[in-house]
């Protein structure tokens, strides 16, 4: 990726941390899940309107998304429940896909919790990812070129409007490959 994502990166450890010495060990793996959905539910609001607003920069693009995301937020938290019992699908996902994850990693299953955060972990590098390449189209770039920018691929132009293909488009194009470089950077204390 030619975007340096570090600081989403460590506000996600920071988070994880606090949600483990506020849960328990059998709420917490829930809680990692639901914070997915709780971004996710929240972009998904937002995509009906996102590139209505145009800007002269992607900078001032995405102060102002990531306000926007706030103010999104805030009206998600009192519906997220029933979202998720709803098992309202959201980019490709399902809360019932965690479900026996949640289970396992509440049981005591290591490796289950660290698929939960791994997750965690690699939708918030996409949704950090689809923010900036918003903020990039909002202000002058087109899209196939904003995606040109942040990954240094060139793809087929095609049409980009639902939230889940830019999603799958960055999956294709190395955010996973680019999240597993910043554990390493972690585990080598370069962050």
């Amino acid at each position: 990726m030619n975007i340096d994502l570090t600081s989403t990166f460590k506000d996600a450890r920071q988070l994880t941390n606090t949600w483990k010495t506020r849960y328990s060990a059998s709420e917490y793996p829930q809680k990692v899940i639901m914070n997915i959905f709780y971004r996710k539910y929240t972009i998904e609001k937002m995509w009906p309107t996102i590139f209505n607003t145009k800007y002269s920069n992607w900078e001032t693009a995405y102060a102002s998304l990531k306000n926007k995301y706030g103010e999104v937020a805030l009206t998600i938290n009192p519906v997220l429940e029933s979202k998720l019992k709803a098992n309202d699908k959201v980019t490709s996902i399902r809360f019932s896909d965690f479900t026996s994850y949640i289970q396992a990693a509440a049981s005591g299953n290591k490796d289950a919790l660290k698929g939960i955060e791994y997750t965690y972990f690699l939708h918030r590098i996409f949704d950090e990812l689809i923010l900036v390449w918003v903020a990039m189209v909002v202000s002058g770039d087109t899209k196939i070129n904003a995606i040109a920018k942040i990954t240094r691929a060139v793809i087929a132009e095609m049409p980009i409007n639902e939230y889940a293909v830019i999603e799958q488009i960055f999956d294709q194009l190395g955010a996973e490959k680019y999240l597993q470089s910043l554990f390493i950077k972690e585990m080598q204390n370069n962050l």
